[in-house]
């Protein structure tokens, strides 16, 4: 307990911390581009008109530094033939039938960890006949894909299961009429709980998803019928966290967890782009972070045990594979006025999968200084890989890495470039992590 108590000073202070230098670019932005009295007077008017009527139109995420969420078509996926026998029809299943919702991942078109997962799930589903991929659109539940043997439209009927494996809490009105229709008719409703860290320490995320993300808990986890989580350490939390609050679930609500896997199909490589190829044509050796740039991945962490590392003369690269995210503007400030940004410091922030796969391929090892997760799945992708990883010194990492991490101290950039230089003095063996 003493332990778990430190930690969530640490973590605090740590995001404080951050928020303050966000505060201070912020400031630095507004002075250089410094206007005149009357200039100024008429901008924060009309700003401040914008921001009334993007709050009344439910669009506050435009300027309340939410991540931006650009929607994409959500139109179905083609098929291809040989993915379904033709004598093959999901619609003839007379019971227990198993749908899986997609449609924040259809419909944002994301590149993260989560969406990645997601997109393997969906093809694997129909793949392995196990479930239908279905995404919310226009008020009906339609199959993902496209194919002359699965419905277009689905109805729920008695001993159905409907999975929210998505990140769903950006769609919660649109998933309740589906939800109530599903216990009318008596199926389950089975929710996949990534983390709670919005709820846990809403300093990490923004305002915006804190409110969305405790919606959504009440409103969808705490009435489902099943929640799986995606560690064991994440359903503890869980359990914890409802019995700190007393709160109320679901009679015979089961809870358990299952481990995610990076077993992706292989990525075409003629899809790299010039960006990715560019990081392996040099001859020095590169480590590399995934995840995208916000205060609880620690990237100041990482970038300060690697700004150690080439004080003492250690030559590698430094490789960040990642979009920017919520209050990570003092962090992108620093990476590209970097006296290494372009040499030993590379930031590649619209990587594709072939683009990561690419780069996993050939990194030295993982560095993931990552302070708050509730699985941490670049460790099990580069396990996939063989890569060595460094990561955070956390129970959850411990849980999915094992003995194949090598841990540091939280928030410890020495430790971390130790450990980092350690490495980089020997001979690098590339062994996959056990799945």
């Amino acid at each position: 307990m003493e332990q778990q108590i430190e930690h969530e000073s640490e973590v605090a202070l740590f995001l404080a911390s951050q928020i303050q230098l966000e505060n201070l670019e912020m400031k630095r932005r507004r002075m250089a581009d410094a206007l005149d009295p009357v200039t100024a007077f008429v901008y924060f008017k009309l700003r401040e008109f914008y921001w009334t009527v993007t709050r009344q139109l439910g669009l506050a995420r435009l300027h309340d530094g939410s991540r931006a969420r650009r929607r994409l078509s959500s139109k179905r996926q083609p098929l291809l033939l040989r993915e379904i026998a033709p004598g093959d029809t999901f619609s003839s299943i007379s019971s227990g039938r198993v749908f899986i919702d997609v449609t924040p991942t259809s419909r944002f078109g994301g590149k993260t960890g989560v969406q990645r997962v997601v997109r393997e799930i969906a093809k694997r589903s129909i793949r392995d006949r196990f479930a239908l991929p279905v995404i919310v659109e226009n008020g009906e539940l339609l199959s993902y894909y496209d194919h002359p043997s699965l419905p277009r439209s689905v109805k729920f009927r008695e001993g159905d299961k409907f999975v929210l494996l998505d990140a769903s809490w950006g769609i919660l009105s649109e998933h309740l009429p589906f939800i109530q229709g599903l216990a009318d008719v008596g199926g389950q409703l089975i929710t996949v709980l990534h983390d709670l860290i919005p709820l846990i320490h809403p300093l990490s995320v923004t305002p915006e998803m804190t409110d969305e993300f405790n919606e959504w808990f009440e409103q969808i986890v705490m009435k489902s019928d099943r929640i799986i989580c995606v560690s064991k350490s994440t359903a503890m939390n869980f359990m914890a966290y409802v019995d700190r609050k007393d709160l109320a679930t679901r009679p015979h609500l089961r809870i358990g967890w299952w481990r995610l896997g990076a077993d992706f199909d292989d990525q075409d490589n003629a899809r790299v782009s010039a960006e990715a190829r560019t990081v392996t044509t040099s001859e020095t050796p590169y480590f590399l972070s995934v995840g995208t740039l916000e205060p609880r991945k620690c990237y100041p962490i990482a970038l300060d045990a690697f700004e150690r590392l080439w004080a003492r003369g250690v030559d590698a690269r430094y490789v960040i594979i990642g979009r920017a995210g919520w209050q990570s503007e003092s962090l992108e400030h620093r990476i590209r006025q970097h006296h290494e940004f372009g040499r030993r410091l590379l930031w590649l922030d619209k990587a594709s999968d072939a683009d990561l796969h690419h780069c996993y391929t050939h990194a030295c090892a993982l560095v993931y200084p990552s302070m708050l997760e509730g699985f941490g799945l670049p460790l099990v992708e580069a396990g996939h890989y063989g890569l060595p990883v460094i990561a955070s010194d956390l129970p959850v990492f411990h849980e999915t890495g094992g003995d194949h991490v090598r841990y540091f101290n939280l928030l410890d950039s020495i430790d971390l470039a130790d450990k980092i230089e350690t490495l980089y003095r020997e001979p690098i063996e590339k062994e996959k992590m056990p799945i």
